[in-house]
C-alpha cells in the first residue's frame, strides 16, 4: 500500500469531527490521559459543535486500570477501531511489561494508512520499538532520555517538552500533555480555540516546545542571584563533561574566591560539592529508573571508570550503586 501523508495542516481542512483513538498501556499515568481527553472536551463546548471524537483502545478490547488503579472500559481492540485520524499512545512507568508484536505491528500499519500517531511519557518506547522514529525527533521524559537514548540512537530524542516530527507528536508527559493537545488543537480548529481551552483550565500560557521539563534553578533550589542561577544551569547541562570552577567563575565575571562566597551563602556549600551532588543525584535516577548499565551510568554523570564513580557514589549515599539498583527492585517487587 502507498503511504498517505495526512499531516495536522491536512487535517486541519478535512472532515469533522476529527476522530482520535487513546491506546491505553496498562499502568498508564492519570494526569496524562486526562489532560489529553478533556482538552477535547473542552474544546467541543466551547467551539458549540463537535470538532473532535475519540474512542479508547486497549489491546484487547477489555478494561485498562491506570497507575493509580482506576480503570476505563476499552471501546475496542486494537485492529478493531473505527478509523482513527490521530492514535495516542499513553503510557507509564511500566511500559515494558506489556510490549507486543502485534502493538508495533498494528502502530506501523496505522502509521502507513495515514494516521498521525501520538505518544505520551513513556509512550515514546513503543514507536521507537515500531521502528517509526529513526531520524525523527522525539520528546523524552528527562527520567526516561538516558536509557532512551541508549537503546534507540538513531532516534533523535530531545529535552523539548513535546516535539513535533511530520506526522508524529510526542510528549515529555505530565502537564506538558495539555500543552501538546492545545498546539494539535490550534493546528486544526486554530489558535483562538486553544487559547480558550487554555483559559478555561487557568493554563496562563501555552509552553512552547523548546521550554524546559525540570523546574528553573531560581524555583528548585531557592536561587535568587542572577550570576549563580546561570552557573548551575551550565553545571546541570554539563553532567557527563563537568566543567572546571575556574572557567564557571569566568563566565560570570568573578574570580574563584568569589563564586565560592556566593555559593556558600546562597547553597550553604562549595560549587565543586553542589555540581559533585548534582552528578551524584543524577546517578541516583539512572539506577533507579533505568536499566542503564553502571559503566554507562558513570559516563553520563563524568566519570571515566566505573570503579571512580562507584567510590564517589558510595562516599555520596553510603552504598554501592548495585545496592541502590538492588534495593529499588526489592521496592517494586514489594509493591506490586
Amino acid at each position: 500500500m502507498m503511504e498517505q501523508t495526512y499531516t495536522l495542516k491536512q487535517l486541519a481542512q478535512g472532515r469533522r469531527p476529527i476522530r482520535i483513538g487513546f491506546f491505553l498501556v496498562p499502568d498508564f499515568p492519570l494526569m496524562t490521559f486526562a489532560a489529553a481527553l478533556d482538552s477535547l472536551r473542552q474544546g467541543n463546548r466551547l467551539a458549540k459543535r463537535k470538532a473532535f471524537e475519540w474512542l479508547i483502545l486497549s489491546a484487547d478490547g477489555g478494561r485498562v486500570n491506570s497507575s493509580s488503579g482506576l480503570g476505563f472500559d476499552a471501546d475496542a481492540a486494537i485492529g478493531r477501531e473505527s478509523r482513527c485520524d490521530i492514535v495516542i499512545v499513553c503510557a507509564g512507568v511500566n511500559y515494558a511489561d506489556s510490549y507486543d508484536a502485534a502493538i508495533f505491528a498494528w502502530l506501523r500499519r496505522a502509521y502507513s494508512e495515514g494516521c498521525v500517531l501520538g505518544a505520551v511519557s513513556t509512550a515514546v518506547f513503543y514507536l521507537a520499538k515500531a521502528g517509526l522514529l529513526e531520524g525523527r525527533r522525539c520528546a523524552v521524559h528527562w527520567e526516561s532520555l538516558a536509557s532512551f537514548r541508549a537503546e534507540f540512537p538513531n532516534c533523535l530524542a530531545t529535552e523539548d517538552i513535546f516535539a513535533i516530527d511530520g506526522r508524529f507528536l510526542t510528549s515529555s508527559g505530565g502537564t506538558v500533555t495539555l500543552d501538546m493537545m492545545l498546539y494539535l488543537i490550534a493546528a486544526v480548529e486554530g489558535r483562538d480555540l486553544a487559547a480558550l481551552i487554555s483559559d478555561q483550565f487557568n493554563h496562563a500560557q501555552i509552553r512552547r516546545q523548546d521550554d524546559v521539563q525540570r523546574m528553573s534553578p531560581e524555583d528548585r533550589f531557592g536561587i535568587r542571584n542572577g550570576k549563580l542561577a546561570f552557573v548551575v544551569r551550565r553545571m546541570e547541562a554539563s553532567l557527563g563533561d563537568p566543567l572546571e570552577i575556574s572557567d564557571l567563575a569566568d563566565s560570570v565575571a568573578l574570580s574563584l574566591r568569589q563564586l565560592e562566597r556566593l555559593f556558600h551563602s546562597n547553597l550553604g556549600k562549595s560549587p565543586s560539592t553542589f555540581y559533585i551532588e548534582l552528578r551524584m543525584t543524577r546517578a541516583r535516577e539512572l539506577l533507579t529508573y533505568t536499566e542503564l548499565a553502571i559503566g554507562q551510568i558513570a559516563e553520563i554523570c563524568g566519570y571515566q571508570s566505573a570503579s571512580h564513580f562507584g567510590r564517589s557514589y558510595r562516599t555520596r549515599f553510603h552504598e554501592s550503586p548495585a545496592a541502590t539498583r538492588k534495593a529499588e527492585k526489592r521496592r517494586e517487587a514489594t509493591s506490586t
